[in-house]
């Protein structure tokens, strides 16, 4: 059996113009964030204000995805979507209109942050229900790296064209941006249509029984829970580099605006890099291996980078930070797409989503808190050390090797 090729799933029309679209408000979105991040550390220089910048996006996923995957599996999926990308839209364009007048603090820019996490996590489990229903069988895994790599695309362009116009014209201009390119989104959604059989596979059950049913389905899953063991023996302690890339930057490397968004911006070129290798590394090493391989290759690079601490030799590690983040992410995200029915999906996704941020949460701030006490490297060599067992640990339990369930 021939296996489909990285791009093939671009072939799809309607995958197509969703991929494009997402692409474009990722960029946006990534502007913004580095845009945000840079402004951080001028209202202020604590580590740990960074990292909860950082906590503060990511924390609504963790406390609001599982009930939005409820809601994603109980409402149209299309016009949910919509509503979400408006909510999003609207609080990037009051980022915009405070950093205009000068009235965004750091509280103010911590607490907007929560509002646009809220609507990604609202958005989230419906946009990844929404993958399978567009793209199917062999061709969802390679799917699923085109959605990881755009995402990463965009975080490779978005920063670096952020910081350079936040440099010439003002951060305000890089919200207004991120708030025009949902329409895109908004645009391509739509126009798709779900196929009549995902309509009909969708079950119209009440909040609480959808509820009580996807957090059995989900108790009861042997598969799902190996995953998010995985999972976790990754995100906590390897978030450390991500979560202080500006402190990184700014203090210890002494960037300036558009070297800040280069930096920012080779972690994506690294996670691309990896997506578009991804079938062949998969095949190969398998994916079970290769999320092994990734994680103690990440441990080896944060290392690296808190021992040199010079740019280039930072910038190389964060690239390879990219790569390995994006294959474990990738093939995990994969075999639980691969192990949920389709009516299970938005529940099965909040919950792998609610485990992805909710690990990234307590190890942003941890590490954060780490570096505001002891110091940016220290934190770093820390990070890099609690790795080696949790890699060790990873590698006893193993990813299912589920195919795609009917509905």
């Amino acid at each position: 059996m021939s296996h489909p090729t990285a791009f093939a799933p671009l072939a799809n029309r309607a995958f197509l113009a969703l991929w494009i679209a997402n692409l474009l408000s990722n960029t946006g979105g990534w502007m913004a964030g580095t845009g945000a991040a840079w402004e951080m550390t001028s209202l202020t220089p604590e580590p740990i204000f960074v990292a909860l910048l950082a906590a503060a996006s990511m924390l609504p996923m963790f406390l609001f995805c599982f009930p939005a995957g409820v809601l994603a599996g109980r409402l149209g999926r299309r016009l949910y979507i919509i509503v979400c990308q408006f909510w999003m839209m609207g609080v990037a364009a009051t980022l915009a209109v405070l950093a205009f007048t000068g009235l965004l603090d750091h509280w103010t820019l911590l607490g907007l942050s929560f509002c646009m996490g809220l609507g990604n996590a609202m958005n989230a489990p419906a946009w990844h229900a929404v993958v399978p229903e567009i793209v199917t069988g062999p061709m969802l895994r390679p799917a699923i790296a085109l959605n990881s790599a755009g995402f990463n695309l965009a975080r490779t362009v978005g920063p670096v064209i952020g910081q350079l116009l936040l440099g010439l014209v003002g951060v305000f201009l890089l919200f207004a941006i991120n708030a025009a390119t949902y329409i895109g989104v908004i645009l391509a959604m739509s126009s798709w249509t779900r196929s009549a059989e995902a309509r009909a596979s969708q079950r119209r059950e009440r909040f609480a029984e959808a509820a009580r049913s996807g957090i059995a389905f989900v108790r009861n899953s042997s598969e799902l829970k190996a995953v998010f063991a995985r999972g976790l023996c990754f995100f906590a302690p390897g978030i450390a580099i991500s979560t202080l890339l500006p402190v990184i930057g700014r203090f210890e490397l002494g960037l300036d605006e558009f070297a800040f968004g280069i930096l920012y911006g080779v972690f994506g070129v690294g996670a691309v890099s990896a997506a578009m290798l991804m079938p062949l590394i998969n095949r190969l090493l398998g994916p079970d291996r290769a999320n092994i391989w990734a994680m103690g290759v990440h441990a080896v690079a944060t290392l690296v980078a808190a021992l040199a601490m010079t740019p280039y030799v930072v910038g190389a590690c964060v690239a390879l930070s990219g790569a390995c983040w994006i294959t474990v992410i990738a093939n995990n995200g994969a075999s639980v797409q691969m192990i949920l029915p389709n009516f299970m999906r938005a529940r099965g996704m909040a919950v792998h989503q609610m485990v992805f941020f909710g690990s990234m949460v307590a190890g942003s701030l941890l590490w954060g808190k780490i570096a505001t006490l002891l110091g940016t490297q220290a934190a770093l060599i820390l990070s890099a050390a609690s790795l080696v067992p949790f890699t060790v640990l990873a590698a006893w339990i193993r990813l299912p090797r589920s195919t795609l369930p009917r509905s």
